[in-house]
């Protein structure tokens, strides 16, 4: 499946569409729009007899504040591309990070509506499973509540559902990551109960949530060790660091906001963090890019390939439990190893 996870102009607010910023200016400036319906009429027309392409995922994770423009746009890239390929399958996901799907009218043929399925205990601040994150009592029944609502368009339309992302974090703790192997078991027994078709998110990494991770000894990791420190030190990572080294910077911001803008509610996920995308996540981040880079420096092309290469199946680790997890929802994985 060929999936668009960055878009001219950036479809949602935050960094994996590689937005500097924190504005989506995709739905608000046409040429955006135009350019990626090219982009994707130039796709189609290249693969559109490829038999490997399962199909195409338009927009990964769009987040239209107004919720206005995303599904007239889908209907013109629908248009654009079925003029050149009739055949692929389109997957769409939902709004507000593939998670809202009401304002989308009746489904358009050929189509698979993609929600995402991250569940809060799953995240790198989870608290147990079941038990207490973010203030909120997190069980079994909570995780299908969620997992309901997020499908409840194509339950209601009868189209497939297709979870595209889900997964927790690996924390490296025994006992919590044992409660996320029970979070992901519980996930996929709802899944095979409505029948519905999922990605996990990701198949490699650097060791946070993959299937395969690079092993600790890696020379790729040894490079970026200092780098990935004072990530953590920073928590500018925003998918696997916590905000505890940063708490006197972030706790006078959010008072502020407490006190000065009671009302304020940003889209898409409300006040914090609008401000930990602000300070952590750009004004934190955004030097370190170059820390990241002068790691390289120097580097001959033989070397870097070198580099690569540990990136290789065969040099990587695999999450054991988690692929043994995996197998007994896939028909004929366990029998055939």
């Amino acid at each position: 499946m060929l999936d668009l996870h960055a878009l001219p102009g950036y479809q949602n607010q935050h960094w994996h569409s590689d937005n500097p910023t924190h504005w989506a200016q995709f739905w608000t400036h046409r040429h955006f729009q135009d350019r990626t319906v090219h982009l994707w009429e130039a796709l189609a027309a290249r693969y559109r007899d490829n038999p490997w392409v399962a199909g195409y995922n338009l927009i990964n994770e769009p987040a239209d504040p107004t919720g206005q423009a995303i599904a007239p746009f889908y209907r013109r890239l629908e248009a654009a591309i079925r003029a050149v390929d009739r055949h692929h399958v389109l997957f769409l996901d939902g709004n507000r990070y593939s998670l809202d799907f009401h304002m989308f009218g009746d489904p358009m043929p050929n189509c698979v509506y993609t929600a995402h399925d991250y569940a809060l205990p799953g995240f790198i601040d989870g608290g147990g499973y079941p038990g207490i994150t973010r203030g909120e009592y997190v069980d079994r029944a909570v995780v299908e509540r969620s997992f309901l609502a997020r499908t409840e368009y194509m339950r209601r339309t009868g189209t497939p559902i297709w979870i595209g992302e889900f997964g927790p974090v690996f924390v490296g703790d025994a006992a919590r990551d044992a409660e996320r192997y029970q979070l992901l078991r519980d996930q996929l027994t709802l899944y095979h109960q409505h029948a519905a078709g999922w990605s996990l998110w990701t198949y490699k990494d650097i060791g946070l949530q993959g299937l395969v991770h690079l092993p600790p000894d890696a020379p790729y990791l040894q490079r970026i060790a200092p780098v990935l420190a004072k990530k953590a030190r920073l928590g500018v990572d925003a998918w696997g660091s916590l905000d505890t080294g940063v708490r006197h910077i972030l706790e006078p911001i959010e008072r502020t906001f407490r006190e000065e803008f009671p009302d304020f509610d940003p889209f898409p996920f409300g006040t914090q963090s609008w401000v930990h995308t602000l300070v952590r996540h750009i004004l934190l981040a955004e030097p370190l890019v170059r820390d990241f880079g002068r790691c390289f420096e120097g580097l001959a092309p033989a070397d870097a390939e070198a580099l690569a290469d540990g990136f290789r199946f065969d040099r990587c680790r695999v999450r054991t439990p988690l692929a043994d997890l995996l197998r007994e929802f896939v028909p004929g994985a366990a029998a055939s190893g």
